[in-house]
């Protein structure tokens, strides 16, 4: 299981608990127990702050595993493929560039070897186009 997933589990949880903390909060104003609804309502606020930021960081990661996806995408079209030229389709600065490709390279989206310093050159082979193929 990838980051992602399990940036997702701990997010649902903790909004599930916050969701707990609501509700109480609501049945403890209909039995009017102040007392109960601000102790509810303090942790359904502590779990949602989090659990906000989980998701939000899952989604960051979602988005990170599709661009690396495209980046792979876009260089198997060609056998050999200038730095800069994935630079311009992702309209990035060629250092940057550079490091998304390696990235990529690393993570397993993509085979091949770099050469010379400003090309890289894809091998042809079964690989992964998302994260989940590990």
């Amino acid at each position: 299981m990838n980051r992602r997933v399990w940036y997702e589990l701990v997010a649902a949880g903790t909004l599930a608990i916050s969701l707990v903390g609501v509700i109480l909060a609501a049945a403890g104003a209909a039995f009017q127990r102040t007392l109960g609804v601000a102790a509810s309502s303090l942790c359904a606020i502590a779990f949602l702050v989090p659990g906000l930021y989980f998701l939000g960081y899952s989604r960051r990661l979602r988005a990170r595993d599709l661009a690396l996806a495209h980046t792979a995408a876009f260089v198997r079209t060609r056998e050999a493929i200038e730095i800069q030229d994935l630079a311009d389709e992702l309209k990035v600065p060629r250092a940057d560039a550079e490091r998304i490709l390696r990235i990529a390279v690393q993570e397993g989206y993509l085979t091949g070897t770099f050469e010379s310093g400003n090309r890289f050159v894809s091998e042809r082979g079964p690989v992964r186009t998302t994260p989940e193929e590990r």
